[in-house]
């Protein structure tokens, strides 16, 4: 069984580690095989790490593309693209739901609704289970550290259980100590090989656990980021995007 890590977020976005900070530790440090990057609406991270590969030609470890994507309503969808060609440059930020999810898949990439229960960012169970079929959706994160997701789990998995979506999980990490939150194991060890398994359902989540506990001082710098630095940038191009809007619609 290989293991894979997701939702890893790095420097180009809202995370405080490098992209080689996170694929030297998870090369000396673990057992993961695959390292799947999903900055927000920022896709640099894998250049990042196919130059990192090109320094260590020995390694196991292997990056998985990826980004976040904030859709209209600043709601949020996990690409990812197990094959080239890969994308150099994100999708626009605010697309409407339906046109965001197509985009995605006509690059190739697979769709995994992160975070379902988040308030604000999250699609919401309901909303998730309506529009599945139609927005092509191949999974959910069923295990995720947000605050509440571990007891809301069960329930999450129950509501959703039919509906064939795969559940599997992300570490949502922003540090280099929540790497491992989440764990997901699948037959296999390539990117291929893990493409498939979520295709297929046989991707298996698990709980991890945080490596140490991160300084105070680092989580307030991180949560800047996150919650200053971030929306500002995204309320801009939310601004532009509606004055475009509103000027196409008056011409």
């Amino acid at each position: 069984m290989g293991k894979a890590i997701l939702h890893i977020h790095t420097t180009h976005s809202d995370g405080l580690a490098t992209v080689d900070e996170i694929l030297d530790h998870v090369e000396h440090q673990s057992d993961i095989d695959i390292v799947g990057f999903a900055d927000h609406d920022n896709v640099q991270a894998y250049a990042d790490a196919l130059a990192w590969k090109a320094r260590h030609p020995q390694s196991r470890v292997q990056p998985l593309w990826g980004c976040e994507v904030t859709t209209w309503g600043f709601k949020h969808l996990l690409a990812l693209i197990p094959e080239p060609p890969f994308p150099t440059l994100p999708w626009p930020k605010f697309l409407p739901l339906a046109e965001a999810a197509a985009a995605i898949r006509a690059a190739g990439g697979l769709i995994v609704v992160p975070h379902v229960d988040a308030f604000w960012i999250g699609l919401g169970r309901r909303r998730l289970r309506r529009l599945a079929a139609d927005l092509g959706i191949t999974g959910y994160e069923l295990l995720t550290p947000i605050p509440g997701a571990r007891r809301a789990a069960e329930s999450l998995a129950r509501d959703l259980g039919d509906s064939l979506l795969v559940p599997v999980g992300g570490s949502d990490a922003h540090h280099l100590e929540h790497l491992y939150q989440v764990v997901l194991e699948f037959p296999g060890r390539s990117v291929l090989d893990f493409a498939q398994a979520l295709r297929a359902g046989t991707v298996q989540p698990r709980w991890g656990e945080a490596l140490a506990p991160v300084p105070l001082r680092r989580q307030l710098r991180q949560h800047t980021r996150a919650l200053v630095v971030q929306p500002a940038r995204h309320l801009g191009t939310w601004c532009g995007r509606c004055a475009g809007r509103w000027r196409e619609a008056r011409s």
